[in-house]
């Protein structure tokens, strides 16, 4: 006989699926409600069968033994066409049914009423049937008795799974717990390592036995420590912001070329720290579609997982090829390798996968969470591939793929760096933020003022008119939108630059500080040349052309 088919049966068998019914051994719950059904019908046989794509399957039979049967030959997957009910009083009789399989084989149909099972989404997943050898009605009493029981197999099996789900989800919860604690002993050790050589560095600078030579070197390892602490916390911002998808980009063709230099750049130290060689194999005339700034990043997050997990003087090979649509780039090592179980868990948050100890130099395990997610952003993918333990691994990150012909045709205007002192008034109502960082514009022979709340900066800016305002966004009275909203109407400030300098750092942050009225936006902590220098071309930018 022909296969009929539901109009939705892809979904349906899905649904179906979803249930991890088929091929179970056999159960009480569902022989009770059988056993119901052919002693309500006074019936000698009665069946509650789920349909797949091939077969009717059995999973509960009174009164023969539980057999499957093809699809084609199955009265079950009719009754499933009506969504329904299926009754036949007397199959020898009916027309369409009288030579059926079923009702000439082995199982001798003659009345047949099949109750179709559907899920609580109206999806039919079998039915439960009742058979008897000879002619005879159904009463409304039995169908509605009938229909109960089917409702009951179909609840049984939702509240199942539901609980089935309800298990899952507090064994995700648990799992997350455990690598959450473990993540924060980890930021925690993260964060004492470089305060540590601060604390030193900053006891020896008070000393004052030290010599120049003590100073100078207390010096570089306060500064190179705290640049640690802020990758640490530029990891942790960045991650949250691509995590919760409030990052944005902005994609330009680029040259993977230059992606791949930058990236390089970043993880120097990483790699010359382990004595790694590097070997690159990229086209110059390669272009990806991507954020210069965050792809650096995602190729440096491969670069620096290579370096840390794989053992001093190891080998890392930097490989980018492309097809009509996209850009391939992969980074392969001859390090520790990644068991198999744990190639996804490795690119989950606070995810690291079990390893040895060579590997305890992993750090938080931010990385490679960072550089999926900016990689999804893209468009693109983030796999990993590895032959196991001890047998290295390769990163590949897939792009789209551009041409230089896409590029913008403006050029970039360089603006010519002013060096001639400021007059700058800081918002900040952190005392110990504010006074740092008004003392360090002035030995560069800047002026400065300083104010703890939008009031006293207002007040200060009618009397003094500023050339500069450096304000925090979260002020107590008010926050530093409107805080410049309202410098922004004053006629003395017309040429005034205004910089944000702030921890709100999200696309979304920056967005807001440019409608509000600032000229530039810049994240604590802020690093102070780079301050100067955004000072210096704004300053520029406003200076009258000869």
């Amino acid at each position: 006989m022909a296969v009929a088919f539901p109009f939705n049966e892809s979904h349906r068998l899905r649904r179906l699926k979803t249930f991890g019914i088929l091929d179970t051994p056999v159960e009480e719950h569902f022989d009770a409600i059988t056993r119901i059904a052919a002693s309500l019908l006074q019936a000698p046989i009665a069946l509650l069968n789920f349909i797949d794509e091939t077969r009717e399957w059995c999973k509960s039979a009174w009164g023969m033994e539980p057999q499957s049967a093809k699809r084609e030959e199955s009265l079950c997957a009719q009754a499933l066409l009506t969504n329904d009910f299926l009754v036949i009083p007397d199959a020898t009789a009916d027309e369409e049914f009288r030579s059926h399989p079923q009702v000439v084989g082995e199982r001798n149909v003659v009345f047949y009423v099949g109750a179709v099972l559907k899920a609580s989404d109206g999806t039919a997943l079998g039915t439960l049937c009742v058979i008897a050898h000879e002619p005879r009605n159904l009463s409304e009493s039995e169908r509605a008795a009938l229909k109960t029981l089917a409702e009951h197999a179909v609840l049984h099996l939702e509240k199942r799974q539901a609980s089935a789900e309800l298990l899952e989800m507090q064994r995700r919860l648990d799992e997350t717990e455990h690598y959450q604690e473990e993540f924060l002993a980890m930021l925690a050790h993260e964060l004492r390592a470089p305060l540590a050589p601060i604390q030193t560095g900053i006891a020896i600078l008070d000393r004052p036995e030290a010599t120049d030579a003590d100073r100078a070197w207390a010096r570089e390892i306060v500064r190179r420590h705290v640049g640690q602490m802020s990758r640490i916390v530029d990891d942790l911002l960045s991650t949250s912001l691509a995590t919760t998808g409030v990052m944005q980009l902005n994609p330009e063709p680029v040259a993977v070329k230059d992606l791949i230099e930058n990236a390089l750049e970043l993880t120097n130290a990483a790699i010359v720290d382990r004595g790694h060689t590097v070997s690159t194999s990229v086209a110059a005339s390669l272009y990806a579609c991507a954020d210069p700034t965050q792809c650096s990043i995602v190729i440096a997050n491969m670069i620096e997982n290579a370096a840390i997990y794989t053992p001093a003087d190891g080998h890392i090979h930097m490989t980018a090829d492309g097809d009509g649509s996209n850009v391939f780039i992969r980074v392969a090592d001859n390090g520790i390798g990644i068991a198999h179980e744990d190639i996804d868990a490795i690119f989950k948050l606070f995810k690291q996968g079990k390893r040895p100890l060579a590997r305890s130099a992993g750090g938080m395990g931010l990385g490679l969470t960072l550089a999926r997610k900016l990689a999804e952003l893209h468009g693109g993918t983030l796999v990993a591939r590895s032959e196991g333990i001890g047998r290295g691994s390769e990163f590949t990150l897939t792009l789209g793929r551009a041409t230089p012909q896409d590029m913008p045709g403006a050029a970039r205007v360089e603006v010519a760096a002013s060096t001639m002192p400021m007059s700058i008034l800081i918002a900040e109502d952190n005392h110990d933020t504010a006074d740092a960082l008004a003392l360090y514009l002035e030995l560069s022979g800047n002026t400065t003022r300083v104010a703890y709340s939008a009031a006293e900066a207002l007040a200060i800016a009618n009397e003094w008119q500023p050339e500069v305002v450096l304000s925090d966004i979260g002020l107590p009275d008010m926050d530093g939108y409107a805080l410049i909203r309202a410098m922004r109407g004053l006629e003395c400030l017309a040429n005034t630059t205004f910089v944000a300098i702030t921890g709100y750092a999200s696309d979304s942050d920056k967005i807001a500080a440019m409608e509000a009225g600032f000229d530039a936006h810049m994240t604590k902590p802020v690093d102070a040349t780079s301050l100067e220098a955004v000072l210096r071309g704004a300053r520029a930018s406003k200076e009258p052309e000869h």
